[in-house]
């Protein structure tokens, strides 16, 4: 491993790529993590503070932020917001699909202009309404208080006001996120269950599913990944769990939920980052749900960091996982509304 505190010029190099895992990624993003992202100080080599949350250094990576019909924020209920992105033109007569999507950050970081580009385009690409969650944040708000987003705005959606204000068809619904994001989906699926809550898909990028793991288990397959490494993820994780213990719940751990519950999620989509700590744990899951009877679609992206997603306006592959996010969205919306009410099986 090159030195830590290798100098270029006046930059202190913070995050080297290891020997060997440069071989083993995306030419395209080693370009990038040379210029830019190894020059980023980690956040746990530091206090934390809320501006933590805006010290990244690099320049805006995603995609271009397209133009849709109307976007608004507002807070539905409780202590959150939600950006909602709305098509051009009159919705179907039954209301638009809606695609809830939920920001990473390691539960800590990110807020409402997270994702933007993604949420733009499914909304202008797909025809869809998107909401982005601007959920409560660690450590000011740990475990569980995302969580209970969620589940309010589950509950503000399908049984409260906001189908009629955002003119949303209730038999259309799909979660989405990206690593902390995607954790919150998922739990947000589980909950669903639990409520009756027709969902059509979810849509799991780089999800983080075990709160428990480490670099003697489910890390162990990627431990010098870019980007999220071990004391990173630990350092997040931490500010999120205010107790060790709670981690074992599913709504902190999907990995955890009861096959009863797991037997009757809906149709899954999982993107797998090849070069990701988080990798093993996304596959894991996948098979999990296969072997509940649970429609489950996994596509691996060679070579990708977990931060593919984020960095789609310079990954080639980036580019590719989000046409595949509005292919699974189109295919998800457009089958008959039968179809996303949940199937008893036997398990």
């Amino acid at each position: 491993m090159a030195n830590a505190h290798q100098e270029e010029g006046e930059r202190t190099i913070h995050q080297p790529l290891y020997p060997s895992v440069r071989p083993l990624l995306d030419p395209e993003y080693v370009a990038f993590h040379d210029k830019h992202v190894q020059y980023v100080e980690p956040e746990q080599l530091r206090p934390w503070t809320p501006s933590n949350r805006t010290r990244y250094t690099w320049p805006y990576a995603g995609s271009s932020i397209v133009e849709v019909g109307n976007v608004k924020d507002i807070r539905p209920c409780g202590d959150f917001s939600i950006r909602v992105f709305s098509p051009a033109g009159s919705p179907p007569a039954s209301g638009w699909p809606l695609l809830i999507w939920f920001h990473g950050g390691g539960f800590a970081a990110g807020n409402i202009d997270s994702d933007n580009d993604l949420c733009s385009l499914a909304c202008r690409d797909v025809g869809c309404v998107v909401a982005n969650v601007d959920y409560r944040l660690a450590p000011e708000h740990p475990y569980p208080a995302a969580v209970e987003d969620v589940a309010a705005l589950l509950h503000w959606i399908t049984k409260d006001k906001g189908a009629a204000n955002l003119n949303i068809n209730t038999s259309k619904i799909a979660l989405g996120g990206a690593s902390a994001g995607a954790n919150l989906a998922a739990v947000g699926a589980l909950m669903a269950v639990e409520l009756s809550i027709p969902i059509a898909l979810q849509v799991l990028v780089v999800p983080v599913i075990d709160n428990t793991a480490t670099l003697g288990t489910g890390w162990s397959a990627h431990p010098h990944a870019p980007w999220l490494t071990a004391p990173r993820m630990t350092f997040y994780r931490d500010l999120y769990l205010a107790q060790s213990h709670l981690a074992m719940q599913w709504k902190a751990s999907p990995k955890f939920a009861p096959p009863e519950l797991l037997s009757r999620l809906p149709r899954t989509w999982i993107a797998i980052a090849g070069e990701d700590m988080l990798s093993t744990e996304g596959l894991e899951y996948a098979r999990a749900l296969s072997e509940c009877g649970v429609e489950t679609e996994v596509r691996t992206y060679d070579g990708m960091p977990h931060t593919m997603l984020s960095l789609s306006g310079v990954l080639t592959k980036g580019r590719q996982a989000m046409q595949d996010i509005l292919a699974v969205l189109r295919s998800a919306f457009d089958e008959p509304e039968s179809a996303v009410l949940y199937p008893e099986r036997e398990y």
